[in-house]
């Protein structure tokens, strides 16, 4: 067991903590509930959870991520789910530290500093497909400049499309990829070549392969329809209004404090670096950042796609100040003790996250009750009231959704469209309307968490009384119900 051996593998088996959320994401309950519709009943094409936009067309471009996720989650309930999915973004970063310079060291610690960026985007979602996918492109295509991959495997891009299309519509990204890709080695070929610059031919593979993934990306259920979703759901004001992870990052908040830093990072390696980077580093680099700056949903693509490209501007930086070469992996100092020790620190590296995630998975039923209504969906069902019309919180209609009660809204944005949100919220955030969504419902009851200034208002309006309240979540009700 060599030191570097040791190093990757106390990395990689330590990241894992990072992608085993205690608490499932949001959407996953729908998520899980639609995968069980799909195994018992095959794919929907309409609503059936909720009874606001009951029979709406449903375009469910998750179908095949929602089949595994209730697969795993039979197999091995929430914990299993929970683990199942954390290796998903591991194994992402493992694709690109493949393609990283300066392994293990420097390629380590920048992967490290990428997992710490993205994984707030981590855990059970089917958006960590995308973060997989996007990396075995990159790492597909940055084996090919370093001819490392063959000119016959990257036909293997089009078969990952046909799959990534059916556990997400974000398979666009590929086609992006490729075309970005095709863009920087053309123009790097025509005017700064380099020993990693493709020949001409083989852009116009690339350009193949883009408009192959195209064409592939159509082999779903939902064929050219999936096309169109993703611009949907940027063309809506109330997704990106109303909806935390489709907003820019706040760099006030410690959490996008990561981002920030490998924003600056890349900035400085590329500013001060004494060699000329590929295009297609600035190019990935930028493209990225700016999806990120964008939308906190795309900081963990900008995190994993750009670690080749940093690993080599980083290297470049070390390089020229005369680093020692054992920075790089390059030189070591073993001594007779040296493997003894190595398997000592692997030991010792896998049993913390063992017994660090074994823990925190041990309390993950109270780490749902602390984020979800639990016992208010409780009180609704032994009341009766979970079969009647009620008015939820968009974070909670996911929940709702596994535990069998009709909702007003859920995660599934793109479903109910832009007018309907803009509708709900005129509730939510009290504008002088906030009566007409729930008068036009025929609403019976109201769920909200406890600090919901909504709660208040209806109480004080005498047409509403509190009937269940704990420190997550108050139920109100029409005092004629």
């Amino acid at each position: 067991m060599t030191l570097r051996r040791a190093f990757v593998i106390v990395l990689f088996s330590q990241l894992v903590t990072l992608g085993a959320h205690p608490t499932p994401d949001l959407d996953a309950w729908w998520h899980l509930r639609t995968g069980e519709l799909i195994w018992h009943a095959g794919i929907p094409d309409h609503d059936v959870f909720s009874f606001t936009a009951r029979d709406h067309v449903w375009i469910t471009h998750e179908w095949l991520s929602d089949a595994l996720m209730w697969g795993c989650y039979r197999a091995g309930g929430l914990v299993g789910l929970v683990v199942a999915f954390a290796l998903l973004p591991i194994g992402a970063l493992w694709l690109v530290y493949r393609r990283s310079a300066g392994g293990p060291y420097v390629a380590g610690l920048i992967v490290a500093f990428a997992a710490a960026t993205g994984f707030l985007s981590f855990g059970v979602r089917p958006q960590v497909f995308n973060v997989l996918f996007a990396a075995a492109f990159v790492s597909l295509l940055e084996g090919y400049k370093d001819r490392a991959v063959s000119r016959r495997a990257l036909w293997l891009l089009p078969a990952l499309t046909v799959l990534w299309a059916n556990l997400h519509s974000g398979y666009l990204l590929g086609v992006g990829l490729l075309t970005l890709y095709a863009a920087a080695e053309a123009f790097d070929a025509s005017y700064r070549p380099s020993g990693r610059t493709v020949a001409r031919a083989d852009v116009r593979l690339l350009i193949a392969l883009a408009v192959a993934c195209l064409v592939a990306g159509l082999l779903n259920p939902n064929g050219w329809r999936l096309l169109a979703f993703p611009l949907d759901t940027f063309a809506s004001s109330a997704i990106q209004q109303h909806i935390a992870e489709w907003a820019s990052p706040d760099f006030h908040s410690p959490i996008d404090w990561p981002f920030a830093a490998m924003l600056f990072l890349g900035v400085a390696a590329f500013a001060f670096g004494t060699t000329r980077p590929d295009s297609i580093d600035v190019i990935l680099f930028v493209t990225s950042a700016a999806a990120g700056l964008l939308s906190r949903r795309h900081i963990a693509i900008f995190a994993t796609v750009s670690v080749p490209a940093l690993a080599r501007a980083v290297m470049a930086n070390l390089r020229g100040a005369g680093a020692p070469s054992i920075v790089f992996g390059e030189a070591s100092v073993p001594t007779r003790k040296s493997p003894l020790l190595n398997w000592a620190l692997v030991i010792v590296g896998l049993a913390s996250v063992t017994a660090v995630n074994a823990t925190r998975l041990a309390k993950i039923e109270s780490a749902i009750s602390a984020a979800y209504p639990v016992a208010a969906v409780d009180f609704l069902e032994q009341s009766s009231l979970a079969a009647r019309r009620g008015y939820n919180e968009y974070m909670w209609g996911g929940y709702l959704i596994w535990r069998h009660v009709p909702v007003f809204v859920d995660g599934r944005a793109e479903l109910y469209g832009n007018d309907f949100l803009s509708y709900y919220f005129q509730t939510l955030l009290i504008t002088p309307e906030w009566r007409r969504p729930l008068d036009d419902y025929e609403v019976v009851y109201v769920l909200v968490t406890h600090d919901n200034p909504l709660a208040t208002l209806l109480t004080a309006s005498g047409e509403w009384r509190e009937a269940y309240a704990d420190r997550i979540a108050r139920v109100l009700v029409r005092y004629e119900h």
